[in-house]
């Protein structure tokens, strides 16, 4: 398989500008000149991070950008069925690499930076930013078609509201089965009424065809979401889900939902 590259396509009102040619700038230039010590006359392949993939050759490298002539064009699709959200507190250090690496590699299809009481990593700009380029080097290495899109620190309500944005109302929200939002809560907290894991996925490996096609889980802090913050998530729509007796780190909680409910397809 040749190197693959990202290549930010330009767009104008929606359609992609028609071209037989693409430029590489920035840090995807600098990783084919300085790192892969790719010449002219050598074939990468591009892709866009919405379902574009390209074939190209390299025609002229200079110093800091890298022009390519498109030789093929084709559409893949590598996503999982299910639109998976996960909502989190960010954890501590290099532990928030490593779990939008994680995520990304596992087909999930948005995160949102989580505004928790309890939470202790701040959300800047800065680090959006960081979250995004792992996206981008997590969706070079896996195959990925589509880039996990990375948004800006919201809190639980922000998050509900706009998960439900195209519904008419909270009522018809709730009853609408293809989208689904759940609030990580383990049994050993307040009594939520929440729903097991385990009793869940038991429900749904009867009938697979009746899985929810779009799912948003919070994720709380390292201390656990306050019973205020669950009390507001369920009146939003959000259902409390426990998962399990053991008490799980914010990114082992991400990674095994986002398996888990990206793994059982339709």
């Amino acid at each position: 398989m040749s190197e693959r590259y990202f290549w930010n396509r330009p767009y104008a009102g929606g359609e992609s500008l028609p071209s037989d040619f693409a430029e590489l700038s920035g840090d995807e230039s600098h990783h084919l000149i300085r790192v892969m010590r790719q010449k002219s006359g050598d074939t990468v392949t591009l892709f866009d991070g919405c379902g574009g993939e390209y074939k190209a050759e390299i025609i002229e490298i200079h110093k800091d950008r890298v022009m390519l002539r498109l030789l093929e064009t084709r559409t893949t699709n590598t996503e999982a069925k299910r639109h998976v959200t996960i909502a989190a507190s960010l954890p501590k250090g290099d532990r928030q690499k490593w779990m939008i690496e994680k995520l990304t590699e596992l087909g999930c299809f948005h995160f949102i930076p989580l505004a928790a009481k309890r939470g202790v990593a701040k959300c800047s700009a800065g680090v959006t930013e960081r979250l995004r380029r792992q996206v981008l080097e997590a969706s070079k290495q896996c195959g990925r078609s589509r880039l996990m899109t990375v948004e800006h620190e919201k809190s639980i309500a922000d998050c509900l509201a706009g998960f439900w944005k195209e519904k008419t109302s909270e009522a018809s929200a709730k009853q609408d089965f293809q989208h689904v939002a759940y609030i990580a809560h383990p049994l050993s907290g307040d009594d939520f009424q929440q729903r097991r894991l385990s009793d869940l996925l038991n429900i749904q490996a009867v009938n697979i065809n009746t899985l929810p096609q779009d799912v948003l889980v919070l994720i709380g802090p390292e201390g656990g979401f306050t019973a205020t913050e669950i009390t507001q998530a369920m009146k939003l729509g959000a259902t409390p889900l426990d998962l399990g007796t053991r008490i799980l780190r914010i990114e082992t909680a991400a990674i095994m939902l986002t398996a888990v409910l990206t793994i059982l397809e339709t």
